[in-house]
């Protein structure tokens, strides 16, 4: 049962993955395999606090399991789940056994695998005796991760489809993408904790966590205390077998019920219907009542109405390490950013319900406009409290108009972009009645939100430009001025993209169908050449695609991480050096490592680019030759 299972799920990974998946999952791995690398070299060094190594490892084997329990819920459906094996007679323990062991079959175990030999590392620094209690150690801290990845999954399916699952996958989602892009915080929190040790009653909880067991039970073998030695061992390996037990139960043939997402009272529709109706009549109207009443209902809708607030609470957390609260008054435009990021495919996630829309022809402005005012509505009045209560956070009024404008603009840009991007970049996705557990199953939308945020803050520049010059000339009224020229550029962006996203759906309506249905887009019979080759990242080859990945990262860190934020600290006069690399050199040499780094992230993103290209220009030069191959054949 165990190979069956094992050599059922090598299998379908083969037949399902493409060339780009494996681009991104070569990165994916390079990764771990090189914090996996830094975690065993952890254990190699010596700190002046003699209990503080430990406190490390604690940290770092406690980040591994989280890592195990976010990753899997937002990866994708599993290879194999026991749904699979429902209508097959096979016992739940065995079935759970080789689904186990199936899930040790994977690169990702063998990169944990590693990173946990840092604690035979860690033993090999105290005696012998410690090392042999390594090895049983690092296997059930292996067991116990994957396990508890395997049961939170689960878990976490039963909550997925409902609102409730909509708020915790949004504010997991959130923290993870804060942490992921802001982690350089975090770092320099982490060397002050290097220097000055970890406070005693962090310490106490980071090593009272089940992932801390199999360290505590290694560092008394070295000092011999045999009772502290089996102790922790004994109760993880309860605790590994208690979470087999529930997963083997969790697998049983009843399939999870499905939650019931209720709609709003009686008395709540008899209240608002009429306000709405009277404000909005006609077609208008009653669509801005059907979403708002989607954005009140829909799971999905839930995680996107948390996803932008969570994201910019937990980002203008990270400078407290500091005592620093000057993100507070950018919560809201924050949020607001987030939010245009993540509603920019409101299409895509109505599935085919699309040709409600086309079967009513000229409705197509209608029904833009109503999207665009139902999106203001939820995140307009959100944002702005966010925004006030940050600046009233904050307490210094310098920053009130900046955090103004920003908002406003982020507002009015984001809901022109995101009517325009829905139709323009529209990607597909299960209709609301099929959607998945993981947020990664609702369509890949990575790459949309990159753009929206791109284009977002290029809405922002008017409003934060008159601000930067109103503060750089020490002219107030020109300062406050960006607050007007927000609502401008916002009103702008509203009316004028919001007009050509009804325009678009009005007529290529019948293609954004086809795409929605097939995944595809559509192309007329007979027509070569551009329009009918494939995308060029379907055709790469593994090599082209890992030298385009690579540009890009190094586009990304060298522009902005490296480039525009140093930039930004000169030209506001502060003394923070941070860990920016311009920072550190000295003061004659800034400017130019500032002006080389823009110019290396810019020639990163060009040789992206060109990979790109130059892929595309080979399959349209082979489109015609290979319908002229096909005409002669016939």
């Amino acid at each position: 049962m165990v190979g069956v299972l094992i050599r059922m799920k090598l299998a379908v990974l083969r037949h399902s993955r493409t060339d780009a998946t494996r681009a991104l999952n070569g990165l994916g791995y390079g990764v771990g395999i090189c914090l996996a690398v830094t975690t065993v070299v952890l254990a190699f060094l010596d700190f002046s606090h003699p209990r503080l190594l430990m406190d490390l490892l604690a940290v770092t084997f406690a980040l591994w399991a989280l890592g195990w329990v976010a990753g899997p819920i937002f990866a994708g459906e599993p290879p194999l789940n026991g749904e699979h094996f429902h209508r097959q007679p096979v016992p739940r323990r065995t079935l759970a056994m080789g689904l186990l062991a199936a899930a040790l079959a994977a690169v990702t175990t063998a990169v944990t695998l590693l990173a946990f030999g840092a604690l035979i590392v860690f033993a090999a620094r105290l005696s012998w005796v410690a090392v042999v209690v390594s090895v049983p150690a690092v296997v059930l801290l292996l067991l116990l991760v994957v396990l508890l990845s395997r049961v939170v999954t689960l878990l976490f399916r039963m909550l997925a489809k409902s609102r409730l699952g909509g708020v915790v996958t949004a504010t997991v989602t959130a923290a993870m993408v804060s942490l992921s892009s802001f982690s350089w915080i975090l770092i320099i929190g982490v060397s002050l904790l290097l220097e000055y040790g970890f406070p005693p009653a962090f310490s106490m909880v980071v090593r009272s966590l089940p992932s801390s067991w199999s360290l505590i039970a290694v560092e008394a073998a070295g000092r011999g205390d045999w009772p502290w030695t089996v102790g922790p061992l004994l109760a993880l390996a309860v605790v590994v077998a208690a979470l087999f037990l529930a997963w083997s139960a969790l697998l049983g043939p009843q399939r999870i019920a499905r939650p019931v997402v209720r709609g709003s009272s009686a008395q709540q529709a008899v209240r608002w219907d009429p306000l709405i109706r009277a404000l909005f009549r006609g077609d208008q109207g009653a669509i801005y009542l059907k979403e708002l009443r989607t954005w009140w209902r829909d799971p999905v809708r839930t995680q996107n109405i948390v996803m932008g607030p969570a994201f910019s609470i937990i980002t203008a957390l990270f400078p407290l390490i500091f005592g620093v609260t000057a993100a507070f008054p950018f919560v809201g435009a924050a949020g607001a950013l987030m939010a245009a990021a993540t509603c920019a495919n409101s299409y895509g996630q109505d599935g085919t319900a699309l040709w409600l829309t086309l079967t009513v022809p000229g409705h197509e402005k209608a029904d833009v406009r109503a999207r665009q005012l139902a999106w203001l509505t939820v995140f307009g009045p959100l944002t702005l409290a966010l925004t006030l209560a940050g600046c009233l956070l904050h307490g210094d009024p310098v920053l009130v108009p900046w955090a103004l404008a920003a908002t406003l603009a982020a507002l009015g840009g984001g809901s022109g972009l995101l009517a325009w991007v829905s139709v323009v970049a529209l990607v597909p996705g299960p209709d609301p009645h099929r959607s998945k557990n993981s947020p990664m199953d609702h369509g890949d939308v990575t790459g949309q939100s990159f753009l929206m945020c791109f284009l977002v803050i290029i809405t922002m520049c008017p409003a934060l430009g008159a601000a930067w010059a109103g503060h750089a000339l020490d002219l107030p009224s020109l300062l406050w001025a960006s607050v007007p020229v927000a609502l401008l550029t916002g009103v702008l962006c509203h009316v004028m993209l919001g007009s050509a996203a009804a325009r678009t759906l009005r007529d290529k309506g019948p293609e954004l169908l086809h795409l929605m249905r097939s995944g595809k887009p559509a192309v007329p019979a007979g027509k070569a050449g551009e329009d009918a080759v494939e995308s060029p990242f379907s055709t790469m080859s593994r090599r082209r695609q890992t030298l385009l990945w690579s540009a890009m990262a190094v586009g990304i860190l060298g522009l902005f991480p490296q480039g525009l934020a140093p930039l930004g600290i000169k030209l506001n006069g502060s003394q923070d050096k941070v860990w920016f690399l311009a920072l550190h050199v000295p003061e004659p040499w800034q400017w130019p490592v500032i002006a080389v780094m823009i110019a290396i992230g810019l020639a990163g993103l060009w040789a992206a680019y060109r990979v790109y290209r130059t892929e595309k220009s080979r399959l349209q030069a082979a489109a015609p030759r290979a319908g002229a191959d096909q005409l002669t054949s016939a």
